[in-house]
């Protein structure tokens, strides 16, 4: 090989963006960064957040409600001047009788607060039902991030494979076209057995070149996981080995209806849509609700405090709601719809949860297979590559057998690395359809805990 062609290739590893030194990144630690930042992680937290202030928001109507109030009013009232008999008052009175301006001061507590109420009850259950809904969406979204950064460490571990299975057939392919330049000196061989070495070499060279191209998108969609800038340096610490994992497909469903937060998530809304019936009904029975004031009413604003200046009174109401226009019976109506859709999304669920865990299941048991094979495969391609090889230094295989049998090589060892991945995938997504930590072996509480938060 040419000494400058030898230097640029060397080189050429420098020139990828993303071969700088970076610190060294496992599946788990992914896995962890991916969980602390991503977006739909985020927001299913400020979801049950939210699900707390709502939780607050319905157990507000159990509690009292104090409210201080304080007014300063200047008036003037001629109301009796304009009472229709005040002409039979005798005239000496009228001076005395002549409206003139005056302030009043008061100050008081106002107390509010519900002593029944049929759907009071219902709406702080459906509160505290809405947030373990929460819970369990956020569950979901952590599972489906860890899935989502272990298939991308894992495709950016198919990318880096690839490019070291492609220098490999590179540098062989270098090593072939010193022989046949050799070859061609001792006149064993000639310009055109070199000529197709040399542009075999060329196209390996060009694959390599886009391979590196897939690796650094690879690891753009790992950074992407993680909320990295997509051009910062990965380098990986875990590789893609054969795990093995022996799952029926009953055993999936059962695990997966039994774990799986959609699962839970939808009983959860069954039960909240069940309050929310009684909710909506609630408007059209009886409520007791209790209003009381207690204050001052002065006009000058040192007799606040006193004792004859003080202003109260107390009052229940009982409200029996007797028509509304069929207003409650509507709400009731449309609550009861909404908790049929429920049913049916059920179903809809049930059947998903099952085509998932078959379809994850099958995806398994061929990776498997075909990983078994493409073992085989490799080995085969192997001895045959160095027999044809062997063969060529003596002059018994041709230089088109040479790149047949390199060329049946690589491709069985890039299926064999695909087989790989496919089976890698294969299993966290197994693992995420049972609800289970989709990494191999999974971490201390898997995606679904938080911090401090009891399983």
């Amino acid at each position: 090989m040419r000494p400058k062609t030898v230097a640029l290739f060397a080189l050429l590893p420098l020139a990828v963006p993303g071969a700088a030194a970076a610190d060294p990144l496992s599946r788990a630690e992914a896995v962890a960064r991916a969980l602390d930042v991503n977006p739909e992680v985020r927001r299913s937290r400020e979801d049950l957040a939210r699900l707390d202030g709502l939780i607050r928001e319905a157990t507000a109507d159990a509690l009292p409600e104090v409210t201080l109030l304080g007014t300063a009013t200047r008036f003037r009232d001629p109301s009796l001047l304009n009472s229709p008999n005040f002409e039979a008052f005798p005239p000496e009175f009228g001076d005395a009788f002549q409206p003139i301006p005056t302030s009043l001061y008061e100050g008081m507590a106002t107390l509010k607060q519900t002593l029944f109420s049929f759907k009071l009850g219902a709406a702080i259950r459906a509160a505290r039902l809405g947030r373990a809904f929460g819970r369990e969406e956020l569950a979901r979204a952590r599972q489906a991030v860890a899935l989502a950064a272990v298939q991308a460490y894992n495709q950016y571990l198919l990318g880096l494979e690839r490019v070291k299975i492609a220098e490999k057939s590179v540098r062989l392919k270098e090593v072939q076209l010193d022989m046949a330049r050799g070859r061609r000196v001792a006149g064993v061989a000639t310009d055109l057995e070199v000529l197709r070495f040399q542009v075999d070499l060329g196209n390996d060279r060009a694959r390599s070149l886009a391979v590196r191209g897939q690796a650094d998108l690879a690891r753009g969609r790992l950074n992407a996981v993680m909320v990295r800038p997509i051009d910062a340096p990965v380098t990986p610490t875990d590789t893609l080995d054969l795990i093995p994992m022996e799952v029926s497909i009953d055993e999936a469903v059962r695990e997966a209806w039994g774990n799986r937060s959609e699962a839970k998530a939808i009983d959860l809304s069954e039960r909240i849509h069940d309050q929310l019936i009684t909710v909506a009904a609630g408007d059209g029975r009886p409520s007791l609700e209790l209003n009381a004031v207690y204050g001052y009413s002065v006009r000058e604003p040192g007799n606040f405090f006193r004792g004859d200046f003080t202003k109260w009174s107390a009052s229940v109401s009982l409200k029996v709601p007797v028509f509304d226009g069929f207003r409650t019976a509507g709400k009731v109506a449309q609550a009861r719809a909404e908790r049929s859709k429920v049913a049916q999304d059920k179903v809809a669920l049930e059947n998903q949860i099952r085509l998932e865990a078959k379809d994850a299941v099958d995806r398994l048991n061929v990776a498997r297979s075909v990983l078994e094979a493409a073992d085989l495969n490799v080995t085969q391609a192997q001895k045959a590559f160095d027999m044809t090889q062997a063969n060529y230094r003596l002059g018994a295989a041709s230089s088109l057998d040479v790149l047949e049998a390199q060329a049946a090589l690589t491709q069985a060892e890039s299926n064999r690395l695909e087989a790989l991945y496919v089976h890698a995938n294969a299993r966290a997504a197994v693992r995420y359809v049972m609800a289970r930590d989709p990494l191999d072996p999974p971490r201390p509480g898997g995606p679904r805990l938080e911090t401090g938060e009891k399983p």
